[in-house]
């Protein structure tokens, strides 16, 4: 009589002890992390974003990613915010400029150049017209009036800013700018 022994079954444990690795690993490793612009102060809309105003953080991925700061501020930002794409206007604002609150035409977005025309009181005289930048497209409700935020020449600001409160301020903006 002959006794057969059988091979170890070595695959198969190497095979469960792989899986057990795997499966460990997926479970204790640390979570993706990733380096994402903050801002360390609160910032007004038109603020130039510079790298002083800006503080990195480690962090898990959020979903979301973050920019560099290149532009000015689109909306008044809080400390600790994340620096995402929508909060930057791409064009900075000259110096000596102001902002204004306004009602915008809905295609209106942050850094596109504008024209102001103010409208006559009482339909007397004629209109007048200024340049202007969009800092800030503001609330946009499709079946009213969009709002936001104008740069105008500090000669016009008392003007555009009146004729802003009593209904006369026009905006306008390049119908291909998109």
């Amino acid at each position: 009589m002959v006794l057969w022994l059988e091979r170890p079954p070595i695959l198969r444990w190497a095979g469960a002890l792989l899986l057990v690795l795997v499966a460990a690993w997926s479970e204790f490793a640390p979570p993706p992390a990733t380096t994402m612009a903050f801002l360390s102060t609160d910032v007004t809309a038109g603020t130039l974003l510079t790298d002083d105003l800006i503080e990195r953080r480690r962090v898990t991925s959020p979903g979301f990613t973050t920019v560099e700061p290149q532009g000015v501020a689109a909306t008044d930002l809080k400390a600790g915010d994340p620096l995402v794409a929508s909060m930057i206007a791409t064009t900075t604002i000259p110096d000596g400029w102001l902002l204004i609150a306004a009602t915008l035409p809905h295609q209106a977005r942050p850094g596109m150049p504008a024209t102001g025309v103010i409208l006559p009181e009482d339909d007397a005289g004629e209109p007048s017209q200024f340049p202007a930048f969009v800092v800030e497209s503001g609330s946009s409700d499709p079946f009213g009036e969009a709002t936001g935020t104008l740069a105008v020449p500090e000669q016009w600001l008392g003007r555009a800013a009146a004729a802003a409160g009593s209904g006369r301020l026009v905006v306008g903006v390049e119908a291909g700018a998109r």
